[in-house]
């Protein structure tokens, strides 16, 4: 994809993080946004401040892990906008622990926005951006741990391991078409999934196991990893280069490389699971 000016690009989670840090780039090419996020208090100020400095952009609250608000936020999208070109299904939570030790609840969550709320955009979106015919491009974001498996994190890294086999299959049945696909594998960003559950739905807080201190031991080690991560704004300019280029793969952390090829390597040798080692 090439042309930029006047297309539409949605993004789920665009109200913060490398959402947010997408849009802002994805407007400076020229294009008109559409920020979906479930933060609806902080999508209204990011969606005046875009607007202020002369974008344009439509902010529609939205709860991915629900088929019929992705459905609604397609809708709205297209209304106001017509074909979308862009497609950045991204909104995702932390959650998750030992694999012996988690509760069906998180899984519960973290499956329904992770795997789910990209199930539901490619599915809300897909067959229309496929049928208009005009250049583009569905990224949707894993994330190392949907490269290599995570220890302490198995909710996490399975919900992660799904959205980069459904990417890569999705790319293969596109092959020849209008439609480009990529799938984003960062490391730790400067982002705030670490307290992912401040959106922890109502219902659920209640099935809830209350947290560990491994689940502690966990939240204080990612938060301290994702604070010395690298800007939002490095990953979605890697993004944007992504679609310019039509690459699959956007791996914005070129020192995990060595880990992918050391997973593969021990695959073909049928010996024990390598984690990933940040």
């Amino acid at each position: 994809m090439q042309d930029f000016e006047g297309r539409t690009a949605v993004i789920t989670g665009g109200a913060s993080g490398i959402g947010l840090a997408t849009a802002e780039r994805l407007a400076q090419a020229g294009m008109q946004l559409v920020l979906a996020d479930i933060e609806e208090k902080i999508l209204v100020g990011e969606v005046a401040r875009l607007e202020a400095e002369g974008h344009t952009v439509l902010g529609v609250a939205t709860d991915v892990a629900d088929f019929a608000s992705v459905e609604a936020l397609a809708a709205t999208a297209t209304e106001r906008f017509g074909n979308i070109h862009i497609v950045f299904n991204n909104a995702g939570v932390s959650g998750g622990g030992p694999m012996l030790a988690d509760n069906l609840g998180i899984w519960d969550w973290t499956l329904g926005v992770n795997l789910y709320g990209v199930i539901h955009g490619i599915k809300a979106f897909g067959p229309a951006m496929l049928a208009h015919g005009e250049p583009c491009h569905i990224v949707n974001t894993a994330s190392m741990a949907g490269l290599l498996p995570t220890p302490g994190m198995g909710v996490y890294t399975a919900s992660k391991y799904a959205v980069t086999a459904m990417s890569e299959t999705l790319s293969l049945e596109t092959q020849g078409t209008n439609l480009g696909v990529s799938v984003l594998c960062p490391g730790f960003v400067q982002t705030g999934i670490a307290d992912s559950d401040r959106n922890l739905p109502e219902h659920m807080v209640s099935v809830l196991d209350e947290p560990s201190e491994s689940d502690d031991e966990v939240r204080a080690m990612v938060r301290d990893l994702v604070s010395g991560g690298i800007p939002p704004a490095e990953v979605a300019e890697l993004v944007f280069d992504g679609i310019v280029g039509g690459r699959f793969y956007l791996l914005p952390h070129p020192q995990y490389f060595s880990q992918v090829v050391a997973r593969g390597e021990n695959i073909a040798a049928g010996g024990l699971p390598i984690s990933w080692s940040p």
